[in-house]
C-alpha cells in the first residue's frame, strides 16, 4: 500500500477541503490538527510527505519541520504560509522544507508540487487525473475557459442554443463541442448553412421531400432535421434564413414535428437545435428581417464567441496548433516560429479571426524553405500592425524579453497549456507564471485579474 500524505492543518474546514483534493487525485492521507498530534501520527505510520501550515496552535509549522528533519532527514516537507509572511517561508526553506506555498493554496499548484517532490524522492505516484475535456477548443484566455465551463454545463440539456460571433471565430467548432459533450455524442451531428443554399431549396433541404413533390424530385429524400435524428442539427448563419422559411421552422420547433414536402405524414423532431449567426440578430429583429418569436425560440441559451483580437492570449497556442496540424497533414517536418514573428502575429487584429489565421499558417508552411517561420516571411499587413518600421522593440540576438517569452511558451506547450504544471517545470509559482505571461503578452489585462482558474 502506498505511503500516505500527512496533512497538518488546524482549520477544520480547510483541512477537509485539502484532504478531499488529495484523495480525488489518488493519494492516501493522514491528518493532524496540531504539530504535537502530527508527531504522534509519525509513530503510527511513516508518510510519504508532510504538508503543514506554518501557523499552528502550540508548536509552529517551522518548529515541526525542524523536529521532523532531525529525526527523518529524507522525509519531504511542504509548508504553507499566510500571504505576506515571506520571512517565515524563507526560514522554512532554510530549515529544510522542499517548497512553500502561500495561502489561499491553489489546488493545481499544490498537486503539481506534491507530484514533483514525490517523484524526486522516488515515491510511486498515482495516475494523473484526466485533464478537463477541451472538446477541440484551443486557447488559454479567460474567454475560452469560460466557454468550456458553459459547454460542460449546457451540453447535457436538450435546450436550443444560439451561438453568436464574427465570421471565422469557430461557431461550428463550438456547436460540435456541445454535441460531443452531450449524451447525444453517439448520434449524428448535421450541419446546414442557411445562407449558402438558394432560396427555393432551403425548405426541401431542411424538411426533405417525397418523390414527385416538385419538378426534378425523382426520388424521396430526408431533410436535415430527419437526418439529425436524436443528435444535433447545426443551423449556421440562421440570420440569413428567408422569412418564409423562418415561419415553417418556428412551427416545427413549437410542435416538435414536421412534414416532408409532398406529404402530410408528420415526422417527430428529436434533434437538438444549435443555431449560429454572425449578424446582429437583435438588430435584424428590430428591422423586421428576423422573426422575434423564432429568435426567442432559438435563443434559449446564448453563447457569444469574442473575436480573436479580444483574446490575444489565444493566438500563440493557435499558431502552434495549426503549425503542427499543417506540417503533419502535408508530411513536412515540425516547424518553429521565432519570437519576433510571434509578436507580429499577436499585434495583428485578424479581421478574419481563426479562419484567417489557419489559412495564413497553411500558406506559410507550404511556401517555407528553411523550417522556421521568421518575421521576414510574414505578409505586409502583419508588419504594418507593428508600425511603419515594423521593428520589434529591443529585438536582437540577445533579446531577453523574446527569450523569456519563448521559454514560457515552450513550458506551456510541453504541459498542454496547464499553467500549474508549466510553473513547476519552470521552477516558479503559478502566480509568478501568470505574472510573466501577462508581462509578455500571453494574458490580457482581464485574464491577469483572476489567478484562481486553470489555464
Amino acid at each position: 500500500m502506498p505511503k500516505p500524505i500527512l496533512l497538518v492543518e488546524d482549520e477544520k474546514n480547510l483541512r477537509h477541503v485539502l484532504l478531499a483534493v488529495l484523495n480525488a487525485e489518488g493519494f492516501s492521507t493522514m491528518e493532524a490538527e496540531s504539530a504535537e498530534q502530527a508527531l504522534e501520527r509519525l509513530n503510527e505510520a511513516m508518510p510519504a510527505l508532510i504538508l503543514s501550515d506554518q501557523r499552528l496552535p502550540g508548536i509552529s509549522g517551522t518548529e515541526l519541520l525542524r523536529t521532523v528533519k532531525k529525526r527523518y532527514p529524507q522525509l519531504p516537507f511542504i509548508i504553507t504560509t499566510a500571504y505576506g509572511e515571506i520571512e517565515q517561508a524563507v526560514n522554512a526553506i532554510k530549515a529544510g522544507a522542499e517548497h512553500y506555498l502561500t495561502k489561499p493554496v491553489d489546488e493545481g499548484e499544490l498537486i503539481a508540487l506534491i507530484r514533483q517532490t514525490l517523484s524526486r524522492f522516488g515515491t510511486p505516484l498515482p495516475p494523473m487525473r484526466q485533464e478537463p475535456r477541451r472538446h477541440g477548443l484551443i486557447g488559454i484566455s479567460r474567454a475560452i475557459e469560460t466557454l468550456l465551463e458553459i459547454i460542460d454545463l449546457v451540453a447535457p440539456a436538450p435546450s436550443n442554443v444560439l451561438i453568436t460571433g464574427e465570421s471565422g471565430t469557430g461557431k461550428e467548432l463550438v456547436a460540435k463541442a456541445l454535441h460531443l459533450a452531450s449524451p447525444r455524442a453517439e448520434q449524428p451531428f448535421v450541419a446546414f448553412n442557411c445562407g449558402a443554399i438558394p432560396l427555393e431549396l432551403v425548405e426541401s433541404e431542411i424538411f426533405g421531400y417525397e418523390r414527385g413533390a416538385f419538378t426534378g424530385a425523382t426520388r424521396s429524400q430526408p431533410g436535415k432535421l430527419e437526418l439529425a435524428a436524436n443528435g444535433t442539427l447545426f443551423l449556421d448563419e440562421v440570420g440569413d434564413m428567408p422569412l418564409s422559411m423562418q415561419v415553417k421552422l418556428l412551427r416545427a420547433l413549437q410542435e416538435r414535428e414536421f412534414t416532408r414536402l409532398g406529404t402530410h405524414q408528420p415526422v417527430r423532431l428529436s434533434a437538438r437545435i444549435v443555431a449560429a449567426t454572425h449578424v446582429d440578430i437583435t438588430k435584424a429583429v428590430a428591422e423586421g428581417r428576423f422573426r422575434e418569436d423564432l429568435y426567442y425560440r432559438l435563443n434559449v441559451i446564448p453563447l457569444h464567441i469574442p473575436p480573436l483580437r479580444e483574446r490575444r492570449a489565444d493566438i500563440a497556442p493557435l499558431v502552434q496548433h495549426f503549425l503542427g496540424q499543417v506540417c503533419q497533414a502535408i508530411g513536412r517536418p515540425a516547424m518553429s516560429i521565432t519570437p519576433e514573428a510571434m509578436v507580429a502575429f499577436e499585434a495583428y487584429d485578424w479581421p478574419g479571426n481563426i479562419r484567417q489565421l489557419e489559412n495564413l499558417i497553411e500558406r506559410m508552411v507550404v511556401l517555407n524553405r528553411h523550417g522556421v517561420i521568421q518575421r521576414a516571411d510574414l505578409p505586409a499587413e502583419l508588419h504594418q500592425a507593428q508600425g511603419e518600421g515594423g521593428d520589434v522593440p529591443g529585438a536582437g540576438p540577445f533579446d531577453l524579453p523574446a527569450l523569456e517569452r519563448q521559454t514560457v511558451l515552450g513550458a506551456l506547450e510541453k504541459t498542454r497549456f496547464n499553467q500549474s504544471q508549466a510553473a513547476v517545470l519552470l521552477g516558479i509559482s503559478r502566480k509568478q507564471l501568470r505574472t510573466r505571461m501577462k508581462n509578455i503578452g500571453l494574458l490580457g489585462e482581464q485574464d491577469g485579474e483572476d489567478d484562481s482558474g486553470e489555464g
